[in-house]
């Protein structure tokens, strides 16, 4: 076992970066999530109760459509809040839907100029809710064809928001869970984030737009770490890495992440919806192609109120102040 940890250890400082990776002795590989009776995460207790779409008062207005709720607040913030904290927010057909249904609100709620996606609990999400699976084991290839192929499909149109997304990660966020770090611009961790794929225990071989991020993120010898060895990254390793954008003190997660938004919130969103696009479509574009697109997106943006008052501002010498439009 130490001589594979001694493998590990010299392949990570083989790797371009800063300094070499340390990686303690104690190192742990992933196994299935347990709840806090050591039985499997994703169990739904008899008395869970849905929270039913609705609205509120406060701010633009909150709405709660079963496992996850959405409240926009004064200041454009769509909160996306994980709400299944007794499942450790595993994710099931229900809470697919309901993660389409929040994005979906997102791209309609007028007013909404960032996203900030979080999550109830100590836990970000443990990935996929084991126990459905393991309820439906005689038609699981259906099961899994029917729900990844709507979760894709959600992380596809969040990806695609001409909006910035803030993720305020913590604990235990594994799975196809990550999909929504992958999808989000700025990822906040909490200093307990344990960051993990976990597919290889149980025999599956991922979903989330990992296989197709991680690549890019940390290089394929670091992904194939990850995901055939099931590492499990510590937020100091994940912020090394290139996963994470920061990490805060765990007390402090929630703080940061808001203040970030709100940033965000106020800045020229028509601007940060073009350059999100341009970034996440760089990696399959041709020079020729990014130029092309980098011209028509600061075109459209030159058509904008915003971009007249940041001139303006600059040679002022004083604060803009954006509208999103």
């Amino acid at each position: 076992m130490d001589r594979l940890r001694g493998r590990a250890a010299a392949r990570a400082r083989a790797l371009p970066g800063p300094r070499p990776l340390h990686r303690p002795a104690g190192r742990r590989r992933l196994r299935p999530p347990l709840d806090g009776a050591g039985r499997p995460a994703g169990g739904t207790p008899p008395a869970h109760r849905h929270r039913a779409l609705g609205g509120g008062a406060r701010g633009g207005g909150a709405v709660t459509e079963r496992r996850v709720a959405v409240d926009v607040d004064g200041r454009g913030i769509a909160h996306v809040r994980l709400a299944r904290p007794e499942a450790r927010n595993a994710i099931d057909s229900e809470m697919v839907d309901a993660l389409a249904a929040a994005v979906a609100a997102c791209e309609t709620r007028p007013g909404v100029r960032c996203v900030l996606i979080s999550a109830d609990g100590p836990s970000f999400t443990v990935g996929g809710d084991l126990r459905y699976m393991a309820d439906h084991l005689d038609r699981l290839p259906e099961v899994l064809e029917t729900l990844i192929g709507r979760y894709h499909a959600t992380l596809t149109r969040l990806a695609e928001l001409p909006l910035p997304v803030v993720c305020a990660v913590r604990g235990g966020t594994a799975g196809g869970g990550l999909g929504l770090l992958w999808c989000s611009d700025v990822v906040i961790a909490a200093a307990d984030l344990k960051l993990a794929s976990g597919f290889a225990h149980i025999a599956l071989s991922g979903d989330g737009g990992s296989t197709w991020y991680l690549p890019r993120l940390v290089g394929l010898r670091r992904a194939l770490d990850i995901t055939l060895g099931g590492l499990v990254l510590s937020a100091a390793e994940a912020l090394e890495w290139g996963l994470v954008s920061r990490v805060v003190p765990t007390e402090d997660l929630d703080a940061a992440a808001e203040e970030t938004a709100r940033r965000f919130a106020a800045g020229p969103t028509v601007a940060y919806g073009h350059m999100r696009r341009l970034l996440r479509g760089s990696s399959t574009a041709t020079f020729a192609e990014g130029l092309a697109a980098e011209r028509r997106a600061i075109v459209d943006c030159g058509a904008t109120a915003d971009a007249g008052e940041g001139i303006n501002a600059f040679v002022a010498k004083r604060p803009a102040h954006f509208e999103g439009r």
